[in-house]
């Protein structure tokens, strides 16, 4: 069931980053949508709000951790996307976690569930994420990561895998206090909302001084778009939830999560006509050999 939902979560991910790509890359865009997210989902609150509350310090510190970590993530994709193809930004920004956030677990628990092939196939993921810059092997160069969308993205990257551990030690923290595993992800998904909402709202007013209404709301159907997107971002991230609480090994979940590579990249090129190369195809055939083995 959780590699079900997650293959559910990687279409609706998938789908609200080429619509933040479209519709908007500033950083309150983001932050609106987490925002409306956050009372879409706000029902699933209801049952369970008293034993929420009563959760243990340790929970609430993860919550704050998250919301940092969200917050560098969103900021790291809008400020990618504003220079960046989709087809290029969102891998680089879901592959380079495959590896990171392993590396996270061992550090904290100082063992992994990880075999060889495991490890093998996230490589030839990570692998193929590095290709998709390069537009023709013989003009590979290290300047082509040299880019500001690159280093946007890797910002982003660092988010993903940071809020990965944090989320998975919340969840199943909730599961030890009696939450089922869809009570502990709705719930988290959208309490950590909020904490992303109260998080972001200083960096883009204070920091990149952007308007809290303007760019946002400024353009017909922008309702409606900062909607969908938030339904997409938290719905998103409810499903990995649940799956997280289901699983004893983060690290499969980031891994499986990257299936929603190859379907950004078609994205990308179908919707949003961005260019095409043989070896950013062959970077995508890469990606997904690797995300077949992790499956098995």
């Amino acid at each position: 069931m959780a590699i079900g939902l997650i293959l559910i979560s990687t279409l609706l991910h998938a789908g609200w980053n080429s619509m933040g790509k479209k519709s908007g890359t500033s950083i309150s865009f983001y932050m609106w949508a987490t925002a409306f997210g956050m009372l879409i989902f706000s029902p699933f609150l209801l049952e369970v709000w008293r034993d929420v509350v009563a959760m243990p310090a340790k929970f609430w510190w993860l919550i704050l951790a998250s919301g940092i970590c969200q917050t560098v993530y969103l900021v790291g994709l809008a400020k990618a996307y504003q220079g960046g193809d989709l087809s290029i930004v969102y891998p680089l920004a879901r592959a380079l976690p495959v590896l990171i956030v392993p590396l996270l677990v061992l550090g904290a628990y100082g063992h992994s569930l990880l075999s060889i092939e495991d490890i093998a196939a996230m490589l030839l993921i990570f692998a193929g994420a590095m290709v998709l810059p390069v537009r023709r092997w013989r003009e590979w160069h290290l300047r082509a990561y040299m880019t500001p969308a690159v280093g946007w993205a890797i910002v982003a990257a660092l988010g993903t895998a940071g809020y990965s551990f944090t989320d998975s030690a919340a969840v199943h923290l909730m599961r030890e206090e009696g939450f089922t595993a869809f009570q502990a992800g709705s719930a988290f998904a959208v309490v950590q909302a909020g904490g992303i909402v109260l998080c972001m709202l200083p960096v883009s007013l204070l920091l990149f001084k952007e308007s809290l209404f303007g760019t946002v709301f400024n353009r017909p159907g922008a309702v409606r778009s900062v909607a969908l997107t938030g339904l997409f971002i938290v719905g998103t991230y409810l499903l990995v939830l649940i799956s997280m609480s289901m699983v004893t090994e983060v690290s499969y979940v980031v891994a499986l999560r990257q299936l929603s590579i190859p379907i950004g990249v078609a994205i990308g090129i179908l919707w949003l006509k961005e260019s095409v190369s043989i070896s950013r195809m062959q970077g995508v055939s890469m990606m997904l050999i690797g995300l077949i083995f992790v499956s098995l």
